[in-house]
């Protein structure tokens, strides 16, 4: 016995249905990204964050050292303190939970205090492709209204061995970026490199950076550099992250070409007895 064509119409509708309801049902929510370390945007500074004691009319022992410190001061300050802000929401986005806001997007929303002050930071997330995700972050005063400014953005490898940040401050409401930022990390020889590129407009050191990397030496030496370039000339910068002996060349201020040395214990020292 054939059915008439009347009911096998009124059959297909519920088996397209139930087809429907299969599907959404089997969908499943995308893995999330996981934010990189806080190391991925902040430069390690910790063999140079300070200046060793000296007595006043002593004779310049630690001359070679002060001069590489008092360079990779300048970038540690200029983090420590025009950064601060973003920084410091960063750190407090890697505690939180993100929420799926569908298409292939996370957001972390959250309160935190800084400077007296506390701040909420929306952290969105969008998956631009099987490698690589976007991060952008935007900070405003708590119970103010509307989203604040962007503070920082950027694009970042899912394995995290590479990420590009772009930092900003509010200059008269509006977003000025001011840092770039570009990281590479191999985990498996523990080697890597970040570069600090400051940007802001119309400074006087616009256009400065500073490459910092880890490296397995041919030697004992030196695992660590430096490359510093501001308006006064390039400094070069190696030590051993062990022993924090190291050495430092500046054309510019020690008027040639030569590595200038210093010590386990920070004191110069001829090149080649340190």
């Amino acid at each position: 016995m054939k059915l008439s064509s009347k009911f096998k119409n009124y059959g297909v509708i519920p088996i397209a249905v139930i087809l429907i309801l299969l599907g959404t049902a089997c969908e499943q929510e995308p893995e999330k990204p996981v934010l990189p370390p806080l190391s991925s945007i902040v430069m390690d500074f910790s063999d140079f964050d300070q200046q060793p004691a000296q007595n006043k009319g002593a004779v310049p022992t630690y001359r070679n050292f002060i001069y590489a410190y008092s360079n990779v001061f300048f970038w540690n300050t200029f983090v420590t303190i025009s950064l601060s802000l973003p920084v410091t929401a960063y750190s407090y986005a890697l505690e939180q939970d993100a929420v799926y806001l569908g298409d292939n997007s996370w957001q972390w929303s959250f309160d935190f205090p800084w400077a007296q002050h506390y701040y909420t930071a929306t952290l969105t997330s969008v998956r631009m492709n099987n490698e690589e995700f976007s991060v952008a972050m935007n900070i405003n005063l708590k119970d103010q209204s509307g989203e604040g400014f962007t503070w920082l953005d950027g694009v970042v490898r899912f394995d995290h061995t590479h990420a590009e940040w772009n930092l900003y401050k509010n200059v008269e409401g509006t977003s000025v970026k001011v840092l770039e930022v570009d990281c590479n990390m191999n985990f498996e020889t523990e080697e890597g490199d970040m570069r600090y590129t400051y940007v802001e407009p119309d400074e006087k050191e616009t256009g400065s950076y500073i490459y910092f990397e880890l490296f397995t030496p041919d030697s004992d030496v030196y695992d660590a550099s430096y490359e510093i370039s501001l308006s006064g000339g390039d400094i070069f910068i190696e030590w051993n992250r062990t022993s924090k002996a190291g050495r430092v060349m500046s054309t510019g201020y020690f008027e040639d070409e030569l590595w200038h040395c210093w010590d386990a214990n920070l004191m110069d020292v001829a090149c080649g007895l340190d």
